[in-house]
């Protein structure tokens, strides 16, 4: 079967460790880079695209995937929201074959707040090209949204694309560029929301093993009395900081007991 949901970062060895972050650019270390300082004999695996929901029916199709190569899956890895993916697709692969070993960097759940952070978030590198008036809205939107419609997060995924859609129209207009680029920039962001909507789908309890939560300075398990190593280091460089890196060696190869 082909691994329609997975890239390769490295392969220096049979077993498979696929990791699951939003495949998009972004300032913060990625597992490229921990990949790149994790000596490990395993073939690295990154999320590549989530595809149709819901969440329960997507980690069996990624699972099987995984499965389908023969290879064993020694350790699922997440990072931000996609931990909430992480802990769905080893519970899938635990269900076929011996679960793997579960790495949670930094875990959060998806919620309003957090749909609205991201749409800021988006929109701070267009900051300069937009109004005022235009940023003093989005922020009021995504408050608003989060307030009045906390547990609907379609309805609020949905305002905020619409929303991101019509300023970036606005820039294109500014800046005399083609309304592709609009589009593509909206694109990219839509398809963001779609995978935090899929986290959201997600959560942090396993049936089949109990994850290792890895956290940054500032950030603390998100379920009360986990397994956790809190590491020296800040969120940004969590993944590309070298004794991080030493840890998670040690952690797949089994010298590091928890």
């Amino acid at each position: 079967m082909e691994l329609t949901n997975w890239r390769q970062l490295s392969d220096r060895g049979p077993d498979l460790i696929p990791c699951l972050d939003f495949p998009g650019g972004r300032a913060a270390a990625g597992f490229a880079d921990l990949d790149a300082g994790v000596p490990v004999e395993a073939c690295f695996l990154h999320f590549q695209q989530a595809g149709p929901g819901p969440l329960t029916a997507a980690a069996d199709r990624w699972a099987s995937q995984l499965l389908a190569t023969g290879r064993p899956v020694r350790a699922v890895l997440g990072f931000c929201a996609g931990t909430a993916l992480a802990t769905r697709l080893a519970d899938a692969i635990a269900a076929a074959s011996q679960p793997p070993l579960v790495l949670l960097f930094d875990a959060v759940p998806t919620t309003g707040d957090s749909l609205g952070g991201q749409f800021i978030t988006a929109l701070e590198s267009n900051a300069r090209h937009l109004t005022p008036g235009e940023l003093t809205d989005a922020h009021s939107l995504s408050e608003q949204l989060a307030q009045d419609h906390p547990g609907d997060l379609p309805r609020i995924a949905a305002a905020l694309a619409s929303r991101y859609s019509t300023l970036m129209g606005a820039v294109a207009t500014r800046l005399s560029v083609s309304d592709s680029l609009r589009r593509e920039l909206t694109a990219t962001f839509t398809a963001y929301l779609d995978y935090l909507l899929l986290a959201s789908e997600g959560g942090f309890d396993m049936r089949t093993a109990t994850p290792l939560f890895l956290t940054s300075a500032g950030y603390e398990p998100p379920v009360e009395g986990a397994q956790a190593i809190a590491l020296d280091t800040g969120h940004d460089d969590l993944l590309r900081t070298p004794h991080v890196h030493e840890l998670v060696a040690d952690l797949l190869t089994g010298e590091h007991l928890w």
